[in-house]
């Protein structure tokens, strides 16, 4: 293949100034760095013509993937959007002021809530996801089948290699969701420096 991209470029300039580090790593993560860069610019355009934001479509992505009735606790949405609690609680706020979902007190746990995608939200995801999976094509299109094939799997295997934990098992995500929040470690205690006179 003889197209260069700039980080190509950008490889030769580093090897000719720093030419005792190797620095092939960064042709993938530079890479796959701007590809996702480029993506999130294509989808975030398409999403705010649905006057979504990428981590609301993410948020109700993971209710419909839910199945009917399209609801689920906010660990399990959190997890999904690898959101902090008080990220998480933030976005849940904007949603219900926007109509996208409700909120009701958990039956399981009366100190918990219940998330549940409203029927104006189902609409408004049904109508983006249409076109943000549109995008997801086109951005693949210099790809043959097989290349996509190839890809994907070189990625799979490159992410359980170094986040095991949530890729490893398909079944893990939905257990951490439902088991919350990690407890925080206790510290331990301090010990009181000792008296000289003692």
């Amino acid at each position: 293949m003889s197209a260069r991209d700039r980080l190509d470029f950008l490889s030769d300039s580093w090897n000719r100034t720093r030419p005792e580090l190797d620095i092939s790593p960064w042709q993938v993560w530079g890479r796959v760095t701007r590809v996702h860069e480029l993506f999130q610019l294509a989808v975030g355009r398409v999403l705010r013509g649905h006057g979504l934001a990428f981590t609301e479509f993410q948020a109700m992505a993971a209710l419909v993937l839910s199945g009917p009735p399209y609801e689920a606790n906010p660990n399990a949405i959190a997890s999904f959007n690898l959101l902090t609690s008080g990220g998480l609680a933030n976005l849940l706020g904007r949603m219900e002021r926007e109509g996208l979902i409700e909120r009701r007190t958990n039956p399981d746990d009366r100190r918990g809530v219940i998330v549940r995608l409203t029927e104006s939200g189902l609409e408004h995801f049904d109508a983006a996801v249409l076109e943000e999976n549109r995008v997801e094509h086109d951005m693949l299109a210099a790809l043959s089948p097989e290349e996509r094939q190839v890809l994907s799997l070189l990625l799979r295997k490159l992410l359980l290699s170094i986040d095991p934990d949530m890729f490893g098992d398909p079944d893990g995500l939905k257990r951490k969701a439902e088991a919350g929040p990690p407890r925080p470690a206790r510290r331990p205690a301090r010990r009181r420096p000792r008296n000289a006179a003692e």
